[in-house]
């Protein structure tokens, strides 16, 4: 271990340190998270593809959008918010 360039200031980087080496420290606040949206003993849904089922979605996936709908979907995205003022 080397402290050249260590400062004492640089105490306030060790709980994140510490922190960051404990990997299910992360994935228990993400837990805690979760189930206090969703509620206690909530789970995650899965869903659960057939091979062709897969295929089928990665090909429509990497189809280029209907210019219809992206038409649509521009005006959208361009109307104002509720929040902006006329």
């Amino acid at each position: 271990m080397s402290h050249q360039g260590f400062r004492f200031d640089d105490y306030h980087i060790w709980e994140s340190f510490w922190s960051s080496l404990n990997g299910g420290w992360l994935d228990m606040n993400y837990q805690a998270e979760f189930e206090k949206f969703w509620g206690k003993g909530a789970k995650a849904e899965k869903i659960i593809l057939s091979p062709e089922d897969f295929d089928a979605l990665q090909k429509r996936l990497a189809e280029p959008p209907d210019p219809a709908i992206m038409e649509s979907v521009k005006r959208l995205m361009n109307r104002k918010t509720p929040f902006e003022n006329d």
